[in-house]
């Protein structure tokens, strides 16, 4: 999870930006567009500094958050993703991410869980990962 809103603001927004594939997409202009993100949700006038795109771009492009974001550089100066249906919002769950639910679902449905609500939400939840372990 990013450190922070203004972070999850700027990996959403270079997100968008990199699955437009009708626009080329400089560092300056991801920094634009993360500059105006944050002015229209957060009121943010400061803007945001080409190191911290270059930042969030490595971030992404790591195993640090779960994105393994395929960003790739080409022309060397446009920025895109080299598989074009990928999406952080679309990052799918591991192996080790469903063993920690089950797990999480499992103790949490034990004796000392009595609210009912809880245990719908947990069955729901359980039936969901069971389909998605099911389709790998």
């Amino acid at each position: 999870m990013p450190a922070n809103k203004n972070a999850l603001i700027r990996y959403k927004t270079i997100d968008r930006c990199l699955r437009n594939p009708y626009r080329r997409w400089t560092i300056d202009d991801l920094v634009e567009a993360c500059s105006d993100a944050l002015y229209d949700m957060e009121g943010i006038v400061k803007g945001v500094s080409l190191r911290t795109v270059q930042g969030d771009l490595q971030i992404m492009r790591s195993d640090k958050l779960g994105y393994n974001a395929p960003i790739e550089v080409y022309d060397k100066i446009y920025y895109r993703y080299a598989d074009p249906d990928y999406s952080i919002s679309d990052t799918p769950l591991n192996d080790d991410d469903c063993d920690l639910l089950l797990h999480a679902i499992k103790l949490l449905s034990g004796e000392t869980a009595n609210l009912e609500d809880v245990k719908e939400v947990l069955v729901q939840v359980r039936e969901r990962l069971t389909i998605l372990l099911i389709h790998e």
